[in-house]
């Protein structure tokens, strides 16, 4: 997956276990109360939003971004999730649920006539624009799927005050276009509809209806000129707004294209020298139309190196939340349920939160022979073997203090959900014995001690030749003790079966994140996290595993793969599970444990509901 068009989501704010608690801290609190002073909260270690537009390409789809960041200002036309619950929020959301045609070929949603922070409406004209700016850079956000939802599925859309109608070229899934796509919109203010500060709001003209809606006439009219995306020439209003996203000395309280919200949130303090040292502050938006004004005055957003400076920070007294490491808390009596406080520090201060996550972790296997891949990840039996190598109901035990849940396939196993089937079982179970016999009758002599060797005449597979050694690079990001730990029990495992693990930590996750998704370096699996389904959460997989999918680094392929996931999309609700089974059998990617986090709250916070499973951060509901 290139950097310039394709995404790197999730991964739980960049880092793949330690941050896993940094949502859990505060996303999904709710009560009613009095406004206090502040409410001070972590990011993760080492990370620091970097983009501030709600229309995120490759390099900046990241859930620090997207849901710490751009949503506490930025409201989407559908919100999904409150506490535990997992689905579009009405009330929440600008926009009433769509009403469809009888073909499911078309559909009409009526804005709610909310109000930006300008006293412009968030109205039908607001959702065209994002939607024309989808037609004319569809490269330029990370959830485009070339051929699928929006854009390219959209033959008119049209904006009559608050309603919105869209006509589609064929049938399609209600709810896989409605949680995958429409959940993707952001409605824009026309604030951002010119080319510069002194311009007039809408001046040109990328949020009014197009009179021919194709691709050619939004670049026109938005400014991206181009055949491909791939090879776009940015411009215009486009240009505008990717351009100042990236720079930080435009997140101010008083930018004339940034401080135009429509969520409860307003910026008030950023680190506008880019260093990211500096603490987030925000401030309520008076204008906030939705049905939970903030309750405090200011919620600050505290950036830290490490694991250990945010604990230091906790104890003492410096965060009304945060995160710990699975050995700071007792053993989760069971997966989704919170132990006891261990660490004496917090004790009596603070309670544990944990839950379920409408995501998978995973490290990413590379098929490209020109960025670093190698022949053996393209065999199936070799990645069926490291797959059925990894113990990872003894990693959850032992290095999450019970905190996660094994990870089989892409579907979450926690939250419970109906996406995998009740069939589903897990393919490769842990077992050494099976692991080697997968190498061992496709011709590789297993030592007792070593490495591997292909001894088979003619080779162990294409471009797998007698004589070969199993030798593969492994790059993650070092960050957390727990990962370190993890990494070194695995390589440990994968020894025994023959596999010379060469472990790559880096202790930078962009680092990671460069390597993963430009193609440098010359790994054979790299691991930034997970995948966090949202702004996408209908988990059909074409952003995953379909050919040239947006985040697919490896360059994965196979044909029935993607005959499976355009299967679902279509309005056959009923084959969803196919996906579930075939991307757990095919082990595109390498599964690893899921972690549960370990987040704790201040007991002064009221309101404490459950975690969000998809990431939905409600600080408007907190107080003290």
């Amino acid at each position: 997956m290139k950097f310039s068009s394709r995404a790197k989501r999730f991964v739980t704010s960049a880092v793949a276990i330690a941050s896993m608690s940094s949502g859990l801290a505060l996303a999904g609190l709710t009560s009613a109360g009095a406004a206090t002073t502040k409410l001070d909260v972590p990011l993760s270690p080492n990370d620091y939003p970097n983009y501030i537009w709600p229309f995120s390409s490759g390099a900046f789809f990241t859930v620090t971004n997207m849901n710490d960041f751009q949503s506490l200002m930025y409201r989407p036309l559908y919100w999904v999730g409150k506490g535990a619950d997992t689905t579009i929020q009405p009330t929440l959301s600008t926009g009433a649920l769509p009403v469809w045609a009888s073909d499911s070929k078309s559909l009409t949603i009526t804005m709610k006539g909310w109000k930006f922070s300008n006293g412009e409406t968030v109205d039908a004209r607001s959702v065209v624009f994002f939607i024309n700016m989808y037609m004319a850079a569809p490269g330029g956000y990370a959830g485009f799927v070339p051929g699928m939802g929006i854009p390219d599925q959209i033959a008119s859309a049209t904006a009559s005050g608050n309603v919105v109608t869209i006509h589609l070229t064929a049938a399609v899934n209600h709810n896989w276009f409605l949680y995958n796509f429409l959940t993707e919109i952001t409605p824009m203010p026309r604030a951002w509809d010119r080319l510069s500060a002194s311009d007039a709001a809408g001046s040109a003209g990328c949020g009014a209806n197009l009179d021919t809606f194709t691709r050619t006439a939004a670049r026109a009219v938005c400014g991206v000129n181009a055949s491909t995306s791939a090879h776009r020439v940015a411009s215009g209003v486009f240009k505008t707004l990717n351009d100042r996203s990236q720079d930080p000395s435009t997140f101010t309280s008083t930018d004339p294209f940034w401080s135009v919200v429509d969520g409860p949130w307003k910026l008030s303090s950023f680190d506008t020298s880019g260093a990211g040292n500096t603490p987030i502050v925000f401030v309520p938006n008076p204008a906030y139309s939705g049905p939970q004004k903030a309750q405090v005055n200011q919620l600050i957003m505290h950036p830290f190196a490490s694991v250990d400076a945010e604990k230091t920070a906790l104890a003492t007294g410096q965060l009304d939340s945060g995160y710990v490491l699975p050995a700071d808390v007792n053993t989760a009596p069971k997966p989704g349920v919170a132990g006891t406080m261990k660490w004496s520090a917090l004790k009596g201060k603070f309670n544990v939160r944990t839950g379920g996550t409408w995501s998978f972790n995973y490290a990413y296997y590379n098929f490209d022979s020109a960025t670093g891949g190698s022949a053996l990840t393209k065999q199936l039996y070799i990645r069926q073997a490291l797959q059925a190598a990894i113990d990872q109901v003894s990693i959850i035990k032992s290095l999450y203090n019970g905190y996660g849940v094994p990870t089989y396939g892409p579907i979450p196993a926690l939250p419970k959900n109906d996406f995998a089937g009740a069939s589903f079982k897990n393919p490769y179970p842990f077992s050494l014995t099976r692991a080697k016999k997968y190498l061992t009758d496709n011709g590789w002599t297993v030592p007792k001690t070593g490495t591997a060797t292909c001894t088979k005449t003619g080779g162990c597979g294409a471009g797998i030749a007698k004589g070969t050694a199993l030798t593969l690079h492994y790059e993650y990001y070092n960050g957390s003790p727990t990962a370190v730990k993890q990494m070194a029990a695995e390589k440990s495992l994968w020894a025994k079966i023959g596999v010379n693990m060469i472990l790559d930590g880096k202790s930078d996750p962009n680092t990671v994140a460069d390597d993963c998704f430009s193609g440098s370096g010359t790994w054979q699996i790299c691991q930034y996290g997970g995948w966090l389904y949202a702004p996408d959460y209908y988990p059909s997989g074409e952003l995953l595993f379909y050919t040239d999918a947006l985040s697919n680094p490896g360059f994965y392929s196979d044909a029935q793969m993607d005959a499976i996931i355009d299967a679902t999309t279509t309005g056959n609700e009923a084959l969803k599970t196919r996906y579930a089974a075939y991307a757990a059998a095919q082990v595109p990617y390498m599964y690893q444990p899921t972690g549960t986090g370990t987040g704790v709250v201040s007991t002064k916070v009221k309101g404490v509901l459950p975690v969000s499973p998809v990431g939905a951060y409600l600080p408007e509901y907190l107080h003290k």
